[in-house]
C-alpha cells in the first residue's frame, strides 16, 4: 500500500515540476498516470490531482474551467478533512473568484479561509499572508479602502518577516495607491 502511495506522490510531484517547466504535455501524462492509480478513498491524494489539473486550466487563463476543478479538489480535501489543505484550496477558489468578479463569494471564501489559518495551532504564514494578499485586491475591487490597508499592513508585515521582496513590493505600491485615495 505504501508503494502505491509512493508511487502516486511521486507521479505528483513530477507533474508539478514538469508544469513548472512548462512542459504540460508531460505534466498531463504524470498527473494522469498518478489519477489512474488512485482509489475512491485517497481523498488527499485525489485532492492534490485536481488541483494540479486545476493548475493546468488556471495557467492557460480557462478561470472557469479551472473553478470547477478547484472545486473538485477541495470536496476530497474536505473528506480527507486535512485543514490545512481545505484552506489552501478554498483560497485558490476565491482567488479565481475575484478574476471572475464574483465578488460576494471571494469575499466569503478568503475571509473562512483567513479564519481557518488563525485558527490552526501551527501553519506556515506564507499562507495566511498570501490569503490576505488575495483579500487586500478584493477589497480594492469593493472600493472599501480603510480595510484594504488594514489587510495589506498585516501582509507585507508577513512578506517582510520573510523576506518576499515581491510580496513587500506589491503591499507597499497599493499602500501608497490607497493613501492617495484617502488624502
Amino acid at each position: 500500500m505504501t508503494d502505491r502511495i509512493d508511487e502516486i506522490q511521486s507521479l505528483l510531484a513530477q507533474a508539478w515540476k514538469a508544469r513548472g517547466l512548462g512542459d504540460y504535455e508531460r505534466a498531463k501524462k504524470k498527473v494522469d498516470a498518478a489519477h489512474s492509480q488512485c482509489k475512491v478513498s485517497d481523498h488527499d491524494l485525489l485532492g492534490r490531482v485536481f488541483h494540479i489539473y486545476m493548475q493546468f486550466e488556471y495557467d492557460q487563463n480557462e478561470f472557469e474551467a479551472a473553478l470547477g476543478l478547484a472545486r473538485q479538489s477541495l470536496d476530497h480535501y474536505e473528506k480527507g478533512g486535512n485543514p490545512h489543505q481545505l484552506a489552501h484550496s478554498r483560497r485558490h477558489i476565491a482567488d479565481l473568484m475575484l478574476h471572475l468578479d464574483r465578488l460576494e463569494s471571494a469575499e466569503k471564501e478568503y475571509q473562512q479561509v483567513i479564519q481557518i489559518y488563525r485558527s490552526l495551532a501551527n501553519f506556515h504564514e506564507m499562507d495566511l499572508a498570501n490569503a490576505l494578499r488575495g483579500y487586500a485586491l478584493l477589497l480594492e475591487k469593493k472600493n472599501k479602502s480603510i480595510e484594504a490597508v488594514i489587510v495589506w499592513k498585516e501582509a507585507r508585515g508577513l512578506y517582510d518577516k520573510y523576506k518576499i521582496a515581491e510580496g513587500v513590493q506589491e503591499a507597499d505600491q497599493h499602500l501608497a495607491k490607497l493613501s492617495g485615495l484617502s488624502q
